[in-house]
Parts: C-alpha cells; structure tokens; sequence
C-alpha cells in the first residue's frame, strides 16, 4: 500500500537531505493538522505535536482541535517531541533539535547540522537538564544543561546502525531501540553504552519499560519483552504481522501499540490482543504514534492525514 510505504520510509528514514527548507520558518498553514504527524507530549492539561515541515500543533482539548505555534525556526519533518514540565524538545531531520522554555508557544534553535544529511528520531530527558538526542548511524547526543550544549558523539565504533527511540526505566537503567537486531543499553545515567544483541534481526522502532519488564516493538510486528534488566529477551508471539511504530503506557503493566494497516494492539504480561471493530478512519490506515488520553479510555492516534480520537476498547 502506498500509505504503509510511506509511513514506513519516513519511520526508516531514508536520508533525503531537506536542507533547501530547513533555514526557513515554519509556515503557518489553515490545514497543518491534516498532514502527517509523528509524535506528541502532554504539557500539564495540554497536548503538543510535532510533524511535517517543522509544524508545531497545540491542543487545549485533549486533541479535539489544533493550533499551529508559528515562528518554530525550521521547515523540517519533525520525528519526536517531548517535555519536562514546560520545557519542551523536539528533533528532527537535519541533525535538529529544537527547545521551547515557555510549553511550546516560543521556539529556539539549540542544535543543527544539515550538511550531514541525517535525521534525529527520538529524543530523552531524565530530567530538564540532562537528556539526549539519537537518530541515524549510531549518532548519540548527550547534554547536561537542557540542550545549550549538546556533546555530539557515536554510540559504538563499529555498530552504527539507526538508533530508533529511547526510553528509562524505573531502575534507572536506559534503553535504545535500533535497527538490524540491535538495541543499546546503559546503567550509568548514559556515561556507557551495552550493545545488546536481540533475538529478531529486524528494526525495532519503538521501546517501553513497564513496571517490571522492557518492550520493545518494530518491523512486521515483533514485539520483544526482557524482565531481566535488558539480559535476555523473548519474542512475544503476534499474528498481526503489520509493522509497529508508536506506542504508550496504558498502565503500569500494560502498553497500547499501534503501525501500519491500521495496527492497534494491547500488549500485558507476555500476551498481545488485536483490536477490532474500528469505525471509519479519518487518517487512512498507518499510524506513527499513539497517546492514552481522558481517563484512559481513550486513545488519540497520529498518522499521514494528522490525529484521530477513538476509543480504547480494553479486551
């Protein structure tokens, strides 16, 4: 389908440089929230996206309507967004990153490098000072003081494969998602890096820690689950074989995850269960993230055409 394949490119990144764009503004456009969306971070009661050409989207009503922040300093896909309080950080094509002090309404430019022809993917903050960036080729940013300086570096001499998304869990440990079979690892606040061998040779697009275990979800639908702090990991058997690029906590102990085709699945204790019954979609068929809104029986869905809200039928 040309919608899979265009998620699927974009999630891949095929590293088209978009540096003829990247020293304009972003536009301000009547339909902003209407073309792809890739991620999104709650901002106390508020909701903020990120996209294409450096769009920037506010929600005041739990994703119901959007307005577009102007002035965000680049015209770049967007690949991930997220806050500490209210500050907030964005990454992007270009080797981008991108800082709001003030819950996304004033944007700055703290890093960027379009001469290498590389996007970032994912981007971490343990706190509001200390955070990194990732993206293609092993590249690994790292800052101590919320993105005034950023150490520019590669997360292993000889393993420099994409690096996917990033997440800490409740023991402090760090986990990096990648591609061809590997992930990374680190139990020193991210000083070290522990390359880790997964038991699928695919791309992992995604990761999450759970309260005690780590998930990490990617191409035709592998889903690996570890309880042993990142140690050995199980494949979890899945008979959706539709690629898995977002998820998000439901609770504690389990995630909703969603991809290409329309792919909306719970995982809980080692276990996966497809939703079905879905109404007309608004957004045709992939989705590149997902967040659990309301009480949490709901679920707001970012993909090509922009966000859809529908309900989150527990099995």
């Amino acid at each position: 389908m040309i919608k899979s394949r265009f998620i699927v490119t974009t999630l891949m990144l095929c590293l088209i440089s978009t540096s003829m764009f990247a020293q304009e503004v972003s536009k301000v456009m009547p339909l902003a929230d209407d073309v792809l969306l890739l991620s999104v971070t709650e901002i106390g009661d508020e909701l903020l996206a990120v996209g294409e050409h450096g769009h920037v989207l506010k929600s005041e009503d739990q994703g119901e309507t959007w307005r577009q922040i102007d002035h965000v300093p680049v015209n770049i896909l967007l690949t991930k967004v997220v806050s500490v309080n209210q500050s907030v950080w964005a990454v992007g094509h270009d080797a981008t990153i991108i800082h709001s002090s003030d819950g996304g309404e004033t944007w700055e430019l703290q890093f960027y490098d379009p001469d290498r022809q590389l996007p970032l993917l994912s981007v971490y903050f343990m706190d509001a000072q200390n955070g990194f960036a990732i993206g293609a080729y092993g590249t690994i940013l790292t800052t101590d003081d919320g993105g005034l300086n950023w150490q520019d570096d590669i997360i292993h001499d000889e393993l420099d494969y994409h690096l996917n998304d990033i997440t800490q869990a409740d023991d402090g440990n760090l986990y990096i998602a990648g591609e061809a079979g590997y992930g990374f690892m680190s139990t020193d606040q991210g000083a070290t890096w522990e390359a880790i061998e997964l038991p699928y040779p695919g791309s992992m697009f995604g990761v999450l820690a759970l309260a005690d275990e780590v998930i990490m979800f990617g191409l035709r639908g592998h889903v690996l689950s570890s309880r042993d702090q990142g140690q050995s990991w199980q494949n979890i058997p899945n008979i959706n074989l539709s690629s898995l690029f977002g998820g998000d906590h439901i609770d504690q102990e389990s995630a909703i995850l969603v991809g290409a085709n329309g792919a909306r699945t719970i995982y809980k204790a080692g276990r996966l269960t497809t939703l079905s019954g879905s109404s007309a979609l608004e957004i045709g068929d992939d989705y590149g993230a997902v967040l659990v809104i309301g009480n949490g029986d709901k679920i707001l869905l970012l993909g090509e055409e922009g966000s859809d809200i529908q309900t989150l039928a527990k099995p």
